[in-house]
């Protein structure tokens, strides 16, 4: 499903999965995201990401995850007093309530916060997932948001907020994103849902607290498989675009080869 956004004077579009656009009308830049080859005559970057695959039993993919995180996911259920929640449904006021935890997050973090206008322009497209794991209270505690279509699930965002200072907190985050994890790859595969993605997997050596990321993500078993994020530019205008965005990236000097994500 090709989505539309307008940046400044330029029509920017964005595919996911291998579908082919069936429509390029007034596009003028579009990006190809989690593609199995890269795009002809496209900038093309290759990625990394593990995915799960759903339509094996719900035993065979319990027996996958750790024993120590299988156990983490049963205390979480049993003693933690949490609640899974999730949304059929997902309105400008989820999509607020999220984005606002997100960006704490974010600046807790260091990241860049998000994208609302993309992510609202997915959720209108009716390709937006969204869960999160809370308190008894109703506090939340962790957030994840899927891009889902093609019989994929793709974990686009998640979510919380640590406490350094208070260990069993931290402790109970990381149960509590396991049992959230566990429960949305149980939800899509009841769904008929085939592939739980990931979200990416790093291919460096350098990162620990990326190194750390994938440590959690193959104790749930599954496989790394390489995918292509490319952008094109369609039109002259679509060009000029691609042109100023490389002035831009070696301005902030950011890797050129390197294709950013458009939300």
């Amino acid at each position: 499903m090709l989505i539309l956004k307008r940046k400044l004077i330029f029509s920017v579009g964005e595919v996911w999965f291998d579908e082919e656009p069936k429509e390029l009308n007034n596009v003028d830049v579009i990006y190809y995201k989690q593609w199995k080859y890269p795009i002809v005559g496209a900038q093309s970057n290759e990625v990394q990401t593990r995915l799960i695959d759903l339509t094996k039993s719900q035993q065979e993919l319990w027996q996958n995850i750790s024993s120590n995180d299988r156990y983490k996911i049963r205390r979480a259920e049993q003693k933690d007093e949490i609640a899974y929640e999730y949304w059929d449904n997902v309105n400008s006021d989820l999509l607020n309530r999220f984005s606002d935890f997100y960006d704490l997050f974010a600046t807790q973090k260091g990241l860049v916060k998000i994208d609302r206008s993309w992510l609202r322009k997915r959720a209108d497209a009716g390709l937006i997932d969204i869960s999160h794991v809370k308190l008894k209270d109703g506090s939340p505690l962790v957030w994840h948001v899927y891009y889902v279509h093609k019989n994929r699930a793709f974990l686009l965002h998640s979510a919380s907020i640590k406490n350094s200072e208070n260990t069993s907190y931290q402790s109970l985050i990381g149960r509590a994103n396991r049992y959230h994890h566990w429960q949305d790859i149980l939800r899509f595969k009841n769904s008929g849902i085939g592939i739980y993605d990931f979200g990416g997997w790093y291919t460096g050596n350098t990162d620990r607290q990326k190194l750390g990321i994938n440590e959690f993500k193959e104790k749930f078993g599954g496989e790394v498989v390489k995918n292509f994020n490319c952008i094109n530019g369609i039109t002259i205008k679509g060009k000029l675009y691609l042109h100023l965005l490389k002035i831009y990236m070696s301005l902030s000097k950011l890797p050129l080869p390197r294709i950013p994500w458009s939300g």
